[in-house]
């Protein structure tokens, strides 16, 4: 039964990808948002986007090296 389940392992990792970035930028951006409203700055949408943005992909990076050392560790 098992030979015949269909796994999508492009799918899972698309979905894996996005679910990082999108976390980590949400996250980020939601943090500093809170925090400047606190101190009462006030900043562009562009910077917040820019924000967005690079905590995505600074997320995306230090998730591959932890899959990186991870896949390394179990050789």
């Amino acid at each position: 039964m098992l030979s015949s389940a269909n796994i999508d392992f492009s799918g899972i990792l698309i979905d894996l990808i996005m679910i990082v970035f999108f976390g980590f930028g949400t996250i980020y951006t939601l943090t500093v948002g809170i925090v400047h409203f606190v101190k009462k700055k006030t900043r562009t949408a562009g910077y917040y986007f820019l924000s967005f943005f690079l905590s995505g992909l600074i997320g995306l990076l230090i998730a591959g090296l932890l899959a990186f050392l991870w896949a390394m560790s179990l050789s």
